[in-house]
């Protein structure tokens, strides 16, 4: 009875044993599997944090370089940088870069070395040896047709550190137009071995290419706006100097058509002042002589001055002293005269700044006129009805020259003699000043042409075609409004809107 409780016993403990052992197994492989699962997991989590920081890196390089390129200066200046960051980027030792144009020979040589972190636009022995293995045609065909990043297998070469390089990645970096052709730029990445180039990082480097290419070419374009913009400069200095001559030439053309004139007003009261001069002198023989008996001992005060009146009675004094006086005042008179001229001459004739300055128009017409008064002196009547004041912004030297213009002019439409009428208005803020003649007028074909350069209906030789082109753009330069009226067989009228100075 005892045995079979015992043995009942050991058989329920060998169950419970049993599904101990079980459970154990089940807990030890539920174990193993958890234990996988978090080995996975961290293998896992490890590769994509390899991956993010690889991205990562990717996108630190290629917003670097961006933001890098396009703050560059110029092109020289965004190669370098792109050598630079590529070399850190792809932890190679050396990058290479050269431009070749469409004859085939390179140019604008770059190479950046990590180790001396230096630049340098000479290349050494060893770099030019790697450029002497490949093919200048083939090379230029393959970059001007913008084909992809290439590894190509070079012969082993040293460089002055010793460093050994078999193997190179070429990077077509752009294809641009230049003057004397198409000209590509390469970049060359030198390696030890192909081992050391990483494919990833080589197509983030090629998916770089097209944003470089774009930065490349506006850089390219404002380095071509800046030649061009520094060309246009030049050509306006070199413009404003051959205006400026044209105008200093027509004053000297306008001069030259007025000398005669000017020469004889000038001769007049030079004239007229020599021959009250030479009168003078012998009025000064006969003061002379009155005043003679005050230089005698022989005679008592008394005499001396009864002597001094019969003398001046007898070469009548009176008429002497008056007459001096006129002769004086007439001489003076003469002189002024002279001054005027020769002041107004030398207003109009030097090179004047474009400064513009309250002025006042009537002066400047009076002046204008006083340079040609002996051109209307006597078949032409000049009738001015001038404002009592007239002032505007202007540079008086230059307006000058535009109504001596306008009055020579208006001279030779008139040949055989005719009125100048000078008039002047006030409309609100401005000033008109209206030039009519009364010659032959212009045809309606020849008006729009006026103001053309070297235009003129004068015979060969007469006139430049210059003055009215010269007057319209100093004018322009006054902010003045012209009009022109003209009928043929009647005359013409220039009207002229100034603003008024305030």
């Amino acid at each position: 009875m005892e045995n079979n409780e015992t043995l009942a016993k050991l058989a329920a403990l060998e169950r419970i044993l049993a599904r101990e052992r079980l459970a154990r197994k089940e807990a030890e492989k539920q174990l193993e599997d958890y234990t996988r699962e978090l080995y996975q997991q961290e293998e896992a989590v490890n590769q994509t944090q390899q991956e993010v920081a690889t991205q990562q890196g990717q996108l630190e390089f290629l917003t670097g370089l961006l933001a890098e390129t396009w703050r560059q200066p110029s092109l020289n200046k965004i190669v370098v940088n792109y050598l630079e960051r590529t070399n850190n980027f792809m932890t190679n030792a050396h990058n290479l870069f050269v431009e070749i144009h469409a004859d085939l020979s390179y140019h604008q040589f770059q190479y950046y070395c990590q180790n001396t972190k230096q630049h340098a636009s000479s290349l050494p022995d060893s770099y030019k040896q790697v450029l002497r293995q490949f093919k200048r045609d083939e090379l230029y065909l393959q970059v001007s047709s913008e084909s992809e990043s290439q590894i190509f297998e070079i012969e082993s070469i040293s460089n002055s550190a010793n460093a050994q390089f078999s193997d190179c990645v070429l990077v077509p970096l752009y294809s641009l137009d230049l003057p004397s052709g198409k000209g590509v730029g390469i970049a060359i990445l030198l390696y030890e071995s192909q081992d050391d180039i990483n494919i990833v990082k080589l197509q983030t480097l090629e998916s770089s290419r097209s944003m470089l290419s774009v930065a490349i070419e506006r850089k390219r374009a404002e380095e071509a706006l800046q030649e061009r913009l520094v060309d246009l400069e030049t050509s306006n200095k070199m413009l404003e100097q051959t205006q400026q001559q044209l105008v200093q030439q027509e004053k000297l053309a306008s001069l030259g058509q007025l000398a005669a004139g000017v020469a004889h007003e000038i001769n007049n009261p030079v004239g007229f002042v020599l021959s009250n001069l030479d009168t003078m002198r012998e009025y000064f023989s006969d003061f002379a002589e009155i005043m003679a008996p005050l230089n005698t001992d022989k005679l008592s005060e008394q005499e001396k001055v009864v002597a001094m009146q019969a003398k001046w009675q007898s070469l009548d004094g009176d008429f002497l002293f008056d007459d001096s006086q006129e002769i004086l005042t007439s001489s003076v008179q003469g002189l002024e005269r002279v001054k005027d001229i020769v002041s107004d001459l030398s207003t109009f004739s030097r090179m004047d700044n474009d400064e513009l300055d309250s002025i006042d128009l009537n002066v400047v017409i009076e002046k204008s006129l006083n340079v040609v008064s002996n051109e209307f002196k006597y078949h032409h009547e000049v009738i001015k009805h001038l404002l009592p004041e007239a002032n505007i912004l202007g540079n008086a030297g230059k307006l000058q020259q535009v109504f001596i213009n306008l009055f020579v002019n208006a001279k030779h439409a008139m040949p055989n003699g005719g009125a100048l009428t000078i008039s002047c208005e006030k409309d609100r803020n401005k000033i008109i000043v209206r030039v009519k003649d009364q010659g032959h007028g212009i045809e309606k074909d020849h008006l729009a042409d006026i103001f053309t350069p070297f235009f003129t209906t004068k015979a060969p030789g007469e006139g430049t075609g210059l003055g009215l082109a010269i007057s319209y753009g100093i004018l322009q330069q006054h902010n003045a409004k012209v009009k022109v009226h003209s009928e043929v067989g009647v005359g013409t009228e220039f009207e002229i809107a100034f603003y008024e100075s305030i």
